[in-house]
C-alpha cells in the first residue's frame, strides 16, 4: 500500500504515522492532541485525510484552521493566515478558506453546496451561507410569530447603524426560532428619496433640467438595484437569516399601489389636505422637508441685527411723552426676512418702555425687561420716558422698511417673549410658523417672495432679486437697511440643516400636502400605552416617553416633496382655478396604467391617457384644462405605511431601529396605523443606540472617523492598523454594545474585547468537541435526568439549567449585552477553570467505557449543547461550525433546523449549591495553603463536624480515599475525613506515594509502575504501560 501526504510519499502506514508524529509532536495516536497540545481540539484536524483530496499536493498542516497552526507548526504565526481562515496567501487559488466568509460557499461557488467540499455533509437542508432558510413546515410544535418589522434604509454603502439594526434583528429572530416559533422574515428596502436622486445627478441639482423625470427615475432605479445587491451580499455575509428570494421594495408596483390607496383613504377621512403653509425648505435640495429629515447644527452662526422701524401712527397714551420720531426696535437672526415684513408683533401682557438713546433726538419702543441688556449691547445711554402695557400698542402702525408708502400694523402675539431681543418681533407670514398663524388670525396676505432655490423672486425689491437669501441676499439687505440698523452681531445657536446635503434650511410658504396630526396625536399617545419599549434600562431618551415627547412637539406633517424619485401624489390640478382633483375612479385608472406601463406611467403618459372621456364629463373639465401634479410622497410616509403592505391585518410583534427613528419610522408608522386602523402597528419597539467614535463624536466623512463594517470583517487597506476580525467578532461586538446606551462607541479596544471573548469561547468549544471524540451517540434527544451522576456532575447540570433560564430571559428582554457577559463569565469560570479542569483525570485516565468517564462526557455533551444554543443567535456561523465537526452530527444536522438539546427541569437541584459551596471553600483553602501549585502532590486531612461532615460524606463515603468525588474536586492525591469538634480545617502533607507517569497523580506504589487504577485500565485495554522516568 502506498500513501501520499502533500508531496511526501510513504510506503507504509507506520512511515506515515512516524512522519506525522515528527511534524505535529504528539498527534499520534489519533486523539492524543488533547494532552499533547492543551486547548487545541482534535476536531479541527478531522476528517483526518479528507483535506488531501480537496487540496491535492498541499500539506494539510497548512490548512489547520485559525489558531491550531500556532501549536502544530511552531514559529508560524496564525496572523499569516489573516483574514481568519484566509489561506490564499499561503496556497494561492487553493483551499476551502478561499470561500470565506466562513459559510459563504453558496455565493463563492454558485450552485455548489457544502456537501461538495466537506466530507459526509448531508444535503438534507437548504442552506444559505451556512444558515437555514426559515420556511418551516407547519407543525404543532412551532408557535406562531407575527412578523418582526425591520426596514433596510437604502444607502450606497453599509453603515454601522445599519449593521446594528440588521444583526440585532437577526439575533432576535434566531432566538425566537430556537424557542420553537415559526419565523419567516421577509426583508424590505426603502428605495426612494433624495440620496438616490442626488447620486444620479452627481450632487448637481441643476443637472436635472437636462434630464426628463423618466430619465432620472430610470437612473435612480438602476442605482437602487445596484445598492440593494451590494447590501444584500453584505447582509448574507453577516449571516442574516431571511427569505432572500422574496424581498419587498418600495419601488415595487404592488407596494406603490397599496401606498396610493392608503393615501386616498386618509384623504377621504379628512386627515390629508392641501394648503399653503410655511414648511422647512431646503434650497440645496429644492424641496420641502419634514422634521425627521433635519439635523440641528448647534454651532450655526447667524447674522443677527437690531434694527428700527419708524411708527406712522402712535398710540394715544404715548403722544404726550414725546414729539420726536418714534421707532420700534426689533431683533432678528434672519435679516433677509425684513423686506418681507407685514406686521410687528407685541405681547399684550408685557410692559414696554418709551426710551431715548444718547442724544439722538429719537425715541424707541422696547420691552422694559430688556432695557438693561440692550444698553449693554448697544453701548449707549438709554433713558426711559414712559412705561406702558403692550395692549396700548394696538392700533399703532409703522412704515415698511423698503417701501416708504406702505403702512403696516402692530399685532398682538403670545409667541413674543423677553428671553432675548427687544420684546418686539417683525412678522413675515411666509417664513415662520408663528408668523403664519398670526397672519391667519388677522387676515394678512401670505405672499412668498423666495423661490425653490432659496433666492428672492422678481417681486422682491429690485436690488434683491435673484440673490440667495442665506448669503448674498442677507448682505444686500444689510446694505439696503444700513441706515436703520443699530447693531449687528454673530449669533451662535442651534439651527436646522438638511440631513442629506448638510446645508441650512429656511422656512418657506408653499402649496403642500399635509396630514392633520392634531386629530391623530392624542389617540396615538393613548395607543402607545399598550406598547412595550426595549431595552427596559435605557432611560427616557430610548423609551416610549421619548416617542411621546416627540409626538407632543410635532406640528402638522408635510408629506409632499418636490422631487421625482418617489411615489407620485395622484392628483390632477385645474390650470385656471388651481383646484385639486382626486377621486376613486382616477386612482383606479392610475393603478391600472401602472400595471400596464410600469410605475413611471404618471410621468411618461399624458393627461389624455390618464382619464377617460366619461370621467372628464363627470368632472366638467377637458383634458387640456388639467395638469398632473409633480409632487411625490415623503419617504417617511413611504416607509411608514409599510405595515399595510407587509403585515396586512396583523400587528407586528416587534419594530426595531435606532434612536433617531423616534422622529422617523417609529412615528410615521404609528401615525398612519392609528389613522387607518386605530391601533399601533407594533406590540414592542426595540431601540438601539447611535454609533459614535471612541471620543463620543458622531461619525462623519469630513471628520474622517467613519468605520466601515466591511473593513471590520475583511480588514482595511492597512492590515496592521485594521486587521480582519471576522464575522463572529462583528456580531459579538453588536450584541455586547448595541443595546446598552443611546450612543454606541466603535473603537479598537471594544472590538479587541469582542475578539478576545470569541477566542476564549472557541478554545473551550474545541476542548469539548475533542473530549467527545469517542462518546457514543445518544439513543434519544431527550436529556438524561442525571440522577446516577456524581454530585459534581449533577451540580454542573444544575448550573446549565440555571444558565439556560437566565439566557432565555435575557433574550426575551432583548438584553443581548448581558447574554454575552453571562456566557463569557460562565465559560471562563464554571466550564473552563472549574469543571473541565477537575474532570480531566476522569476523562483522560479512566477506561474509555468506564461509567464515571461516560457520565462526565455526557455532561460535556450537554455543556456543548447548552452553550451552542445560548450563543447561536449571536454567533450562528460558529454554532453551525460546531455541528459540522460534532462527532455525532458531522454536518448532518443544523442548529437552527433541528435545535439543540435543552436543559431538563430535572437538572434543577438548588440544594447542591450549598453543598458545593462547602467543598469549593475547602478547595480555596487548599490552593492557598499548598506549598506547590500542583496540589496533586498533596494528601489532605479534612477536620469537620456536624452538617459539614455529613455534607462531605456525600462526596466521600469512606474515611480515606484516593478515588472519591472529594479528592477529584479538591485535586489532591487522597483525602482523609476526620469528624472532630473543630471548625472546618484542612491539613496538607506531601504524598508518600510516587508519581504515576500515566495520570500524573501521586498514587503509584512504585517509581517505575503505574498506579493501581491506571494499571487496571492498561490491563483491561491491553495497552503498553508507561515507564517514563520522573525526577
Amino acid at each position: 500500500m502506498t500513501l501520499w501526504l502533500a508531496t511526501q510519499r510513504f510506503e507504509t502506514t507506520q512511515e506515515l504515522n512516524y512522519w506525522l508524529s515528527v511534524l505535529f509532536l504528539k498527534l499520534v495516536p489519533r486523539y492524543d492532541i488533547l494532552s499533547a497540545v492543551p486547548g487545541v481540539g482534535w476536531q479541527k484536524l478531522m476528517p483526518r485525510y479528507d483535506i488531501l483530496s480537496a487540496v491535492p499536493g498541499v500539506g494539510w498542516q497548512k490548512l489547520v484552521p485559525r489558531y491550531d497552526i500556532l501549536s502544530a507548526v511552531p514559529g508560524v504565526g496564525w496572523q499569516k493566515l489573516v483574514p481568519r481562515y484566509d489561506i490564499l496567501s499561503a496556497v494561492p487559488g487553493v483551499g476551502w478558506q478561499k470561500l470565506v466568509p466562513r459559510c459563504d460557499i453558496l455565493s463563492a461557488v454558485p450552485g455548489v453546496g457544502w456537501q461538495k467540499l466537506v466530507p459526509q455533509y448531508n444535503n438534507q437542508f437548504a442552506f444559505d451561507f451556512g444558515l437555514v432558510l426559515v420556511k418551516l413546515p407547519t407543525s404543532s410544535s412551532h408557535r406562531g410569530l407575527a412578523p418582526i418589522s425591520v426596514k433596510c434604509v437604502l444607502r450606497t454603502s453599509v453603515s454601522i447603524e445599519l449593521l446594528n439594526t440588521q444583526i440585532l434583528k437577526d439575533i432576535t429572530l434566531r432566538h425566537k426560532l430556537l424557542q420553537g416559533h415559526k419565523v419567516h422574515y421577509v426583508p424590505g428596502w426603502d428605495c426612494h428619496g433624495l440620496p438616490i436622486e442626488l447620486k444620479v445627478l452627481q450632487g448637481d441639482l441643476a443637472k436635472q433640467s437636462s434630464l426628463s423625470a423618466v430619465d432620472v427615475r430610470k437612473k435612480a432605479r438602476d442605482v437602487a438595484v445596484e445598492a440593494i445587491d451590494k447590501q444584500q451580499s453584505v447582509f448574507r455575509c453577516w449571516g442574516i437569516l431571511a427569505d432572500w428570494d422574496d424581498c419587498y421594495y418600495t419601488f415595487d408596483t404592488k407596494y406603490i399601489k397599496n401606498q396610493l390607496w392608503q393615501f386616498y383613504r386618509m384623504f377621504q377621512l379628512g386627515l390629508i389636505f392641501r394648503d399653503m403653509k410655511p414648511v422647512f425648505w431646503s434650497p440645496s435640495s429644492r424641496t420641502a422637508l419634514a422634521e425627521a429629515e433635519l439635523e440641528y447644527n448647534p454651532s450655526h452662526r447667524s447674522t443677527a441685527v437690531t434694527t428700527r422701524l419708524r411708527l406712522t401712527r402712535l398710540p394715544e397714551p404715548l403722544g404726550s411723552h414725546t414729539s420726536e420720531e418714534v421707532f420700534a426696535l426689533v431683533w432678528t437672526t434672519t435679516p433677509w426676512t425684513l423686506p418681507l415684513t407685514q406686521a410687528i408683533c407685541f405681547n399684550p401682557h408685557l410692559q414696554y418702555s418709551l426710551c431715548t438713546l444718547d442724544s439722538s433726538g429719537c425715541t424707541y419702543i422696547v420691552a422694559s425687561e430688556l432695557v438693561d441688556s440692550l444698553r449693554g449691547k448697544l453701548n449707549k445711554t438709554i433713558t426711559a420716558l414712559a412705561t406702558f402695557t403692550g395692549s396700548c400698542l394696538s392700533g399703532a402702525s409703522y412704515q415698511h422698511p423698503c417701501c416708504p408708502g406702505v403702512e403696516l400694523p402692530f399685532l398682538p402675539g403670545d409667541h413674543v417673549n423677553v428671553t432675548k431681543g427687544t420684546g418686539l418681533a417683525h412678522c413675515a407670514p411666509a417664513h415662520g410658523p408663528d408668523d403664519f398663524l398670526t397672519a391667519l388670525k388677522h387676515n394678512l396676505a401670505v405672499e412668498c417672495r423666495v423661490d425653490r432655490d432659496g433666492r428672492f423672486t422678481d417681486d422682491a425689491p429690485g436690488s434683491l432679486r435673484g440673490l440667495p437669501v442665506l448669503t448674498k441676499g442677507t448682505e444686500a439687505v444689510l446694505q439696503l437697511l444700513s441706515g436703520d440698523i443699530l447693531h449687528t452681531e454673530y449669533y451662535v445657536h442651534s439651527y436646522p440643516y438638511d440631513w442629506r446635503t448638510k446645508q441650512p434650511v429656511i422656512w418657506r410658504a408653499s402649496h403642500q400636502w399635509f396630514i392633520d396630526t392634531d386629530r391623530i396625536k392624542q389617540t396615538a399617545m393613548e395607543r402607545l400605552k399598550e406598547v412595550s419599549f426595549h431595552p427596559k434600562h435605557s432611560g427616557i431618551s430610548m423609551s416610549g416617553g421619548g416617542l411621546v415627547s416627540q409626538l407632543k412637539r410635532r406640528p402638522y406633517w408635510c408629506i409632499s416633496r418636490q422631487r421625482v424619485w418617489g411615489v407620485p401624489i395622484p392628483v390632477l390640478y385645474h390650470k385656471v382655478d388651481g383646484r385639486a382633483i382626486i377621486n376613486r375612479s382616477l386612482l383606479e385608472q392610475v393603478c391600472s396604467l401602472m400595471d400596464t406601463h410600469g410605475t413611471d406611467a404618471w410621468w411618461s403618459l399624458p393627461v389624455e391617457q390618464m382619464v377617460s372621456e366619461e370621467w372628464l364629463s363627470e368632472q366638467k373639465v377637458t383634458a387640456q384644462e388639467l395638469e398632473k401634479g409633480q409632487d411625490i410622497l415623503d419617504i417617511w410616509f413611504d416607509s411608514g405605511i409599510s405595515w399595510s403592505c407587509v403585515l396586512e391585518d396583523k400587528v407586528a410583534d416587534l419594530y426595531m431601529e435606532g434612536i433617531d427613528q423616534f422622529t422617523g419610522w417609529f412615528q410615521s408608522s404609528l401615525l398612519t396605523s392609528v389613522a387607518l386602523k386605530d391601533r399601533a402597528p407594533y406590540r414592542n419597539v426595540f431601540v438601539h443606540g447611535f454609533a459614535v467614535d471612541d471620543k463620543g463624536r458622531k461619525m462623519s466623512k469630513s471628520v474622517g472617523n467613519v468605520v466601515d463594517p466591511v473593513d471590520i470583517v475583511q480588514g482595511g487597506k492597512n492590515p496592521h492598523k485594521q486587521p480582519a476580525l471576522g464575522i463572529d467578532t462583528l456580531r459579538w461586538w453588536v450584541s455586547s454594545h448595541g443595546t446598552q446606551h443611546a450612543t454606541v462607541p466603535v473603537s479598537q479596544s471594544t472590538l479587541q474585547d469582542s475578539t478576545d471573548a470569541v477566542h476564549k469561547l472557541r478554545l473551550v468549544l474545541k476542548f469539548l468537541l475533542g473530549a467527545l471524540h469517542d462518546y457514543p451517540p445518544l439513543a434519544t434527544r431527550e436529556p438524561e435526568s442525571g440522577d446516577s451522576f456524581t454530585l459534581l456532575d449533577q451540580y454542573m447540570l444544575h448550573l446549565l439549567w440555571e444558565l439556560n433560564q437566565q439566557v432565555v430571559e435575557m433574550y426575551e428582554n432583548y438584553q443581548y449585552n448581558k447574554v454575552c457577559a453571562t456566557l463569557v463569565n460562565f465559560v471562563t469560570n464554571h466550564v473552563s477553570a472549574f469543571y473541565c479542569h477537575i474532570i480531566k483525570d476522569r476523562l483522560y485516565c479512566e477506561h474509555e467505557s468506564d461509567p464515571r468517564r461516560r457520565d462526565c462526557q455526557t455532561v460535556l455533551f450537554y455543556i456543548l449543547e447548552t452553550l451552542t444554543g445560548a450563543f447561536a443567535p449571536v454567533l450562528p456561523h460558529l454554532a453551525e461550525e460546531i455541528y459540522l465537526y460534532h462527532p455525532h452530527y458531522t454536518g448532518s444536522r443544523s442548529v437552527f433546523r433541528g435545535g439543540v438539546v435543552s436543559p431538563s427541569p430535572h437538572w434543577n437541584r438548588a440544594h447542591l449549591l450549598q453543598q458545593m459551596n462547602i467543598v469549593q471553600e475547602l478547595r480555596r483553602q487548599i490552593n492557598k495553603a499548598a506549598p506547590t501549585p500542583n496540589t496533586w502532590e498533596m494528601d489532605a486531612v479534612v477536620f469537620s463536624q456536624g452538617n459539614v461532615f455529613k455534607t462531605l460524606q456525600l462526596f466521600q463515603a469512606e474515611e480515606y480515599s484516593s478515588e472519591s468525588q472529594l479528592s477529584e474536586i479538591l485535586q489532591v492525591s487522597s483525602v482523609r475525613l476526620s469528624d472532630e469538634p473543630n471548625s472546618v480545617q484542612v491539613h496538607l502533607e506531601r504524598s508518600r506515594n510516587h508519581l504515576c507517569a500515566r495520570c500524573r497523580r501521586y498514587t503509584s506504589l512504585q517509581t517505575d509502575r503505574p498506579c493501581p487504577r491506571c494499571q487496571q485500565v492498561l490491563d483491561t485495554s491491553h495497552q503498553t504501560p508507561l515507564t517514563e522516568s520522573v525526577v
